[in-house]
């Protein structure tokens, strides 16, 4: 293996967090943004989650922090996406290899941690994926090495 190939891996991997980040911002616009496309049982259970005040001082509601973290959630891919790219493009080799390397543990025993105990299939897709490709760069960097 090579060291494009190290590359590629890990533009791999943030292209998977990146074209995630864009699914989690139109899933967010879809179920938080636009109440037309909620159904009575939808519209019911965002009243009773925006009933629930988490921090009166500020009047959130269990429905903000609910939409807060769909958000965040998008931001974070997005941002680890593009820093992930950046870093597979303009990163030395030798230092690229250990990034590789403990981003795909990370991701890899967070999809064992997230498919055991929150099941969320998308979640759990995308940080196999990600880890997946990290794995394969960290080897691509251990084979070149």
């Amino acid at each position: 293996m090579s060291e494009p190939s190290m590359r590629r891996g890990v533009r791999c991997a943030a292209g998977v967090f990146l074209i995630a980040s864009g699914m989690q911002a139109v899933a967010h616009y879809h179920f938080y943004l636009n109440p037309a496309t909620r159904g009575d049982a939808q519209r019911e259970f965002v009243r009773v989650l925006q009933g629930y005040i988490v921090v009166p001082a500020f009047g959130t509601t269990m429905w903000t922090v609910l939409c807060m973290f769909s958000l965040a959630f998008a931001i974070l891919l997005m941002l680890a996406g593009t820093a992930y790219w950046w870093m597979g493009r303009y990163l030395p080799a030798p230092h690229l290899r250990p990034l590789a390397t403990a981003s795909a543990w990370l991701c890899l025993t967070g999809t064992a941690a997230l498919a055991l105990l929150h099941p969320v299939l998308h979640a759990v897709l995308i940080l196999l994926a990600a880890g997946l490709g990290f794995s394969y760069a960290s080897w691509a960097g251990r084979r070149d090495a």
